[in-house]
């Protein structure tokens, strides 16, 4: 088992839910572009609490648009609520011993000559929330690995201090150590530029070094309403298809080396779904295993850097 170092954190089950007590509403947004092909061809794919995801007639990528500033993004990452037309999106999210496992198992799925090799490797995990990623890779590391997360959303990062996770609120650009992999789990949708935070990323990263991102093919979907779950707009801002995802990642420098999905709308979701619902909370119901939707897995590696 590898030891777990300073600054981490991980991703859990949403809890995300709209307050309903009046809250100031957003005071600015702005009307963009496609993020991944910059066209501004676009139609309706879905709509959630005063704001509408398009998708690209272009390329197909689904994104929010008008959306937050920059700023307002940022303080919303930040404390892990949304200002919106119909109330405050709490975002905050429940630490789960089921996702260490779950991780578990795809890093050694997706790492194996890694792992069957013995040489200790440095994994950095961004946006890491609770700890869950962290303690599934510091499971599976060789012995001597060096684990690092960091996590904007302080609330997240005083509940894993509470349960002795190093955590550290410390943002992408103070970094200044690089790493063999960095792992970003259910970051991709919640960035509003992902080419700037790959350039961003780039820096800390070793030559030849991994990236693993987990994400939806929600923009594989010709409508919303094949997505299973609620769209949580505007703390999701993009829905990429698999062929997107790839597409951000070979023109910033990555050659995507593995893929793997999985179902999400499964009978257990279901169950989870109609718990919630009991229990007050909001919560979309739908057939299981029915929807095109799938949680995809990237390994991609960093190519040489030119001199």
């Amino acid at each position: 088992m590898s030891t777990i170092s300073p600054y981490i954190s991980a991703t859990g089950d949403p809890l995300a839910q709209l307050d309903d007590q009046p809250v100031q509403l957003v005071e600015s947004t702005e009307a963009i572009a496609c993020p991944l092909c910059h066209a501004w061809d676009r139609h309706p794919w879905g709509a959630e609490n005063g704001f509408e995801a398009v998708k690209c007639l272009q390329c197909g990528l689904v994104y929010v648009t008008p959306r937050p500033k920059l700023g307002e993004i940022s303080e919303a990452n930040k404390i892990g609520e949304h200002r919106t037309a119909e109330g405050s999106l709490n975002v905050v999210y429940r630490r789960s011993a089921r996702k260490i496992r779950h991780y578990r198992h795809i890093v050694k799925l997706m790492f194996g000559p890694e792992l069957d090799a013995g040489v200790p490797l440095s994994w950095l995990d961004v946006g890491a929330g609770y700890g869950e990623m962290i303690e599934a890779v510091a499971g599976v590391l060789p012995q001597g690995s060096r684990i690092e997360g960091i996590e904007p959303m302080q609330p997240k990062v005083d509940r894993a201090r509470a349960l002795n996770l190093p955590v550290s609120n410390t943002p992408l650009a103070a970094m200044e150590r690089r790493f063999d992999v960095v792992s970003l789990i259910n970051v991709f949708s919640h960035l509003p530029d992902f080419d700037a935070f790959l350039a961003d990323l780039r820096r800390v990263m070793n030559d030849g070094a991994v990236l693993f991102i987990e994400t939806g093919n929600g923009g594989d979907l010709t409508t919303s309403a094949d997505y299973p779950d609620r769209l949580y707009l505007p703390d999701h801002l993009v829905f990429a298809g698999v062929d997107h995802v790839s597409q951000f990642l070979q023109r910033n420098g990555f050659d995507v080396s593995g893929v793997h999905s999985l179902r999400l709308d499964t009978l257990g979701w279901m169950a989870k779904n109609i718990a919630k619902r009991v229990m007050g909370r909001d919560a979309k119901l739908s057939v299981p295993l029915s929807s095109p939707f799938r949680t995809v897995f990237f390994k991609a590696r960093l190519q040489p850097r030119k001199n």
